[in-house]
């Protein structure tokens, strides 16, 4: 006889069970991975006022006062808004005057609107950035805001190129106890006397430190050398190892000793991209906390860095260009990756006037040349990349020149200006105050021991001359953003007011109405 409360089986398959327990160990894995993308905010510790300290309980009270003040300011403000609001939604207006506000409020929605479209269009028109730029603009504000001391990471063959104004002027603008650190790196790329010409002309506006970037390629204990270069032998200059980080920390060091900071510092790293921020971070903390490539993009939010209980870094993403600047002098700046570039050829073009043609030959191999469509015609033959028909392969041979441009396979370096004029914006009581804060003569002994490693000045090298600071998108991203925000209040306030002026018109039109009828008085019938 057939069982028919009989209790189903909990056995499965064996493959059932292996594919349950694989979609758990890659939901876990997701998960974690999210996390460490994402990490949430740690809440702020309260400092409590000890038992032991003089005047606590004054001390309670004047806190507890000053946050009740803040709190009723606050509500006096927004009761004061309120009233505004009110009283312009209150306000009876002519049929011809109505109409007249509506056409200006049209108008005016209209312009910012297709400002705001405008705007979008051009942000949106760059295919090397993933994410928005007012996205990447966002996570460097937080960078600033959030940083006591702030680094600009400039690239030593062409630091002047590196720089950007908005940023600087930004930094300084952002409160009176922002500092701001040049940072020299990739010193090893560049003759010595040329590091010692940028540092002497840079240190006139801002404290700067020369730097290389360790590139090993280990997740963790990367090396950092301590022994004077002039001392090293030739395999540790040669060597992947980290230089100028002792230097840069005891400058830290002496900021907060200056400054009397017995607490943590926060120290952001900002600039262009492939300078190597997240490569000096990796540095200092000596692993792999980072993630770090040739491509611009890479690092797109903030990342916090605990390098020790003193020293907190904050790694952002790259500043992004503005819209003024040339395409060739973007991709040359190494913002736009190489497999969107559509048309190479005029930044090659760029390429060959900043170069001379000795160097490109020498660099190829190749024969001379009389223009760009010759000299890429050779080297898509000498390549081997040759199209249908045996057609040369330029936008190949395009692509892999500037490719090595970027990957520094083309030595070159500029001068400084001759002329070492201080920033007008700057003035020399601010650095001056700022030498004294980091206290950067204790460290020039120590510097020159490590400069003394370097090369010298070669044959085969390409000197260029700067073009000058890079304008950065900041002040486009903060128009876009102002913008919008006035957008969607103008459409709130057009909103309310004509709901406002609807409702007055109803009630002017059924007033009367309704007013005698409440005044009709039944009982004279009766």
């Amino acid at each position: 006889m057939r069982k028919f409360f009989k209790k189903k089986s909990k056995r499965i398959s064996t493959k059932k069970r292996t594919k349950i327990e694989r979609k758990v160990r890659e939901h876990n894995r997701k998960v974690k991975k999210e996390a460490k993308q994402n990490p949430l905010s740690r809440r702020k510790k309260n400092v409590s006022v000890p038992n032991n300290c003089p005047f606590k309980e004054e001390v309670l009270k004047e806190a507890e006062d000053h946050k009740r003040a803040l709190e009723e300011e606050r509500e006096k403000l927004k009761e004061r808004r309120k009233k505004e609001r009110q009283k312009l939604m209150n306000q009876k207006r002519s049929l011809d005057g109505f109409v007249q506000d509506a056409q200006k409020r049209a108008a005016e929605y209209d312009n910012k609107k297709a400002f705001v479209e405008e705007q979008k269009k051009i942000l949106s028109s760059s295919k090397s950035i993933e994410l928005s730029l007012k996205q990447y603009y966002r996570e460097f504000k937080k960078v600033i805001d959030a940083a006591d001391v702030v680094l600009e990471v400039l690239d030593a063959r062409d630091p002047l190129g590196c720089r950007c104004p908005q940023v600087e002027q930004g930094i300084l603008n952002a409160g009176p106890n922002k500092r701001l650190v040049l940072l020299l790196n990739k010193v090893d790329l560049v003759p010595r006397e040329n590091v010692e010409k940028w540092l002497k002309y840079l240190r006139c506006e801002f404290p700067t430190v020369a730097f290389k970037a360790s590139t090993q390629s280990q997740s963790n204990k990367l090396g950092r050398s301590k022994v004077p270069l002039d001392l090293a032998s030739d395999d540790l200059r040669k060597s992947s190892r980290c230089l100028g980080a002792e230097l840069l920390l005891k400058l830290l060091g002496n900021y907060c000793r200056n400054k009397d900071i017995r607490t943590s510092i926060n120290v952001g790293v900002v600039g262009f991209p492939n300078t190597g921020k997240s490569s000096i971070i990796n540095s200092l903390k000596r692993s792999k906390a980072c993630s770090i490539g040739a491509t611009p993009g890479v690092t797109k939010s903030m990342q916090l860095v605990q390098l020790d209980k003193h020293v907190m870094l904050l790694d952002s993403p790259g500043i992004v260009m503005a819209t003024g600047q040339t395409d060739a002098a973007t991709i040359l700046r190494n913002c736009v990756r190489v497999e969107n570039i559509d048309d190479p050829v005029p930044t090659v073009n760029a390429i060959l006037r900043r170069c001379t043609k000795h160097k490109l030959m020498m660099q190829y191999g190749l024969p001379d040349f009389s223009d760009v469509n010759e000299f890429l015609a050779l080297l898509a033959k000498k390549m081997g990349k040759l199209r249908k028909g045996g057609v040369p392969d330029v936008r190949h041979a395009g692509k892999r020149v500037i490719h090595d441009w970027n990957q520094g396979h083309i030595t070159y370096y500029t001068h400084p200006p001759e002329t070492e004029v201080q920033d007008a914006n700057l003035g020399a009581q601010i650095v001056t105050e700022m030498s004294k804060e980091f206290d950067i003569d204790s460290l020039l002994a120590d510097e020159e021991q490590t400069l003394k490693g370097l090369k010298s000045v070669s044959t085969t090298d390409v000197v260029m001359t700067s073009e000058g600071p890079t304008e950065g998108f900041g002040k486009d991203c903060e128009k876009l953003e102002d913008a919008e925000q006035e957008l969607m209040e103008e459409e709130n306030d057009v909103v309310n007011a004509l709901a406002g002026q609807l409702s007055d018109a109803l009630e002017g039109a059924f007033g009367s109405l309704s007013g005698d009828n409440d005044d009709y008085d039944f009982e004279t019938d009766f």
